[in-house]
């Protein structure tokens, strides 16, 4: 099983969500920002990193949210999502085609990765 991090980096009301890039698996679905953490790494040092890698930005990793677990057909993880927030940088996007930040009942008019769906369906049951 693959352990991976999402960050829910948070302005007020809106949660910033990411694009994939067309050429990654699946291309152009819906992402909360994060990656794989490594063998030598925590997985809020594995957010640090990829926010850093992928956006350009540092980030605060704040308190966790929550954890799931989803299977795809040819492989498993477990997601861990954290509360995180801009503390640095410039946003440059490497890995997406676009970021956007929206609110939780906005999330829905976006086809996200199948792994996120669980994060939003928690996010849903919480008052922003």
């Amino acid at each position: 099983m693959g352990l991976v991090t999402a960050a829910l980096i948070r302005d007020e009301d809106k949660i910033l969500i990411a694009q994939r890039g067309r050429r990654k698996r699946f291309g152009w679905k819906w992402e909360f920002p994060g990656g794989k953490v490594r063998p030598d790494e925590t997985p809020e040092d594995c957010l640090r990193r990829e926010i850093k890698e992928e956006l350009n930005l540092e980030i605060s990793v704040e308190k966790h949210f929550c954890t799931t677990h989803h299977q795809y057909p040819d492989f498993n993880i477990e997601l861990i999502a954290f509360w995180c927030s801009i503390v640095g940088g410039k946003m440059k996007l490497v890995d997406h085609e676009q970021v956007l930040w929206v609110t939780v009942p906005e999330m829905n008019e976006y086809t996200f990765v199948e792994a996120d769906l669980d994060v939003i369906s928690a996010l849903e049951k919480i008052r922003l």
